[in-house]
């Protein structure tokens, strides 16, 4: 927040809101490396399993996220509503963001797909020492079955090719006009 001066269309309530979930967000990332660092901090492969879905979900959230910011500010200059405070030029700062903003939305979509890569890789990785973690309780017996494992190549597989085609477009597109 901007000290004692108030904004103009600033809502005093929704932007702390908004600050206070950005916080949370570095809180969170800041308590589950210390988590991860502790001696038992992963129990095993559904607990590296769960914590990579959620790194997934944030990593895909933050091209949208970093989208939405930009065209808050793209909204804001087009009515007016900013400066800059060393008397720069306004559209020079807002160029060099939007181009940092691109690249960081190209570096998320990069993460995102590695740790998606990551999550297929070890996807029927289990740990001997606890049985394997299902939604539903299941024997040993039909748990062990090699039938499953068919559908999951062909996912996987799935995943890959369109992982491609993801890297190619948000890659590819981007260093066009750089």
């Amino acid at each position: 927040m901007t000290g004692d001066r108030v904004q103009s269309g600033r809502d005093g309530q929704t932007d702390h809101e908004t600050e206070q979930y950005a916080q949370d967000l570095q809180d969170a990332i800041r308590s589950l490396k210390r988590a991860v660092s502790q001696p038992r901090g992963i129990a095993g492969p559904v607990t590296v399993n769960a914590v990579l879905d959620a790194v997934h979900a944030a990593a895909t959230g933050f091209d949208q996220l970093l989208l939405q910011i930009e065209r808050c500010l793209t909204r804001q200059h087009m009515d007016g509503h900013l400066a800059h405070d060393q008397g720069a030029s306004l559209d020079e700062a807002l160029d060099a963001f939007g181009q940092a903003v691109l690249h960081a939305r190209n570096q998320g979509a990069g993460c995102g797909e590695a740790v998606n890569q990551a999550r297929s890789a070890i996807s029927g990785v289990q740990s001997r020492d606890q049985p394997f973690a299902t939604s539903a309780p299941t024997s040993r017996d039909t748990a062990a079955g090699p039938a499953p494992a068919a559908p999951t190549q062909r996912a996987e597989q799935r995943v890959k090719d369109e992982s491609k085609g993801l890297r190619a477009r948000w890659f590819g597109n981007s260093r066009r006009g750089a």
